[in-house]
This record gives C-alpha cells, structure tokens and sequence, in this order.
C-alpha cells in the first residue's frame, strides 16, 4: 500500500498531487507528500482529506500527536532539518531523501493510529 506520494520539487505540473489527493480524499487516508529536491526533501501532511469531525478528533488528540510527530522528526533530521507541527499539518523541511521517506512511513502510521479512533471514521 503507498502510504505518501513523492514528487520532484522542481516539477509544477500538480497533476501528480492532485490525483494522489483526491484518492486520498476519497478513501480517508492521510494525505502525505514528499518533495524531492536534489539531496533532500520534504514531508508534508495535512488533515484535509478527512471529514470535518476528524478536525475535532485530532484537536483532541494534539499534545500526543505534535509530541510523536516531532519524535518521528528527530529519529531523521540533520542539522539543515527544520519541522512545524500542529494536530492537523505537519511539515518536515530539508531531510535526507532516505530519511525523509522513513519519516513519510512513520508518519502516516501515526496519523491513521490518532484517526482510526475517531467516531466519525469508525462508522464509515
């Protein structure tokens, strides 16, 4: 199962990411990109392909999740890496492309690990 879609940071046709996010949208599953640049990339999550009760569920669940996702974060960074995180976006900045994809896997396992208990995915 792909769990992030990796684009080239120089490629401007969005046509890539916007396919991944419409399937991403559709099946309620994170929306994770990873852009590449030469030797490194960028991890990029964002809660908007859930329903809007999902918002609230991981409003709920912030101080977790931010202190996981910076964990994930540290496990990969170097010292160019920067992050921001909140309970619905996440942003990895300037990691190592191999790194970067393991912080796109483990990522994704956090964010379907805080979503999957949430009521409003639980009955679809």
């Amino acid at each position: 199962m792909q769990k992030f879609v990796e684009i080239p940071r120089k490629d401007k046709d969005y046509e890539k990411e916007n396919l991944w996010f419409e399937k991403c949208r559709r099946e309620k599953t994170p929306f994770i990109t990873l852009k590449t640049r030469t030797k490194f990339a960028d991890v990029h999550w964002d809660y908007i392909t859930y329903p809007n009760e999902v918002d609230q569920h991981l409003a709920a669940h912030k101080e977790s999740t931010i202190k996981k996702a910076i964990e994930i974060f540290m496990r990969h960074a170097n010292e160019k890496s920067e992050y921001q995180v909140s309970s619905g976006l996440i942003y990895y900045n300037n990691l190592e492309i191999k790194n970067a994809r393991l912080a796109a896997e483990e990522l994704y396992g956090l964010v379907v690990d805080t979503v999957s208990s949430c009521p409003a995915v639980a009955k679809t």
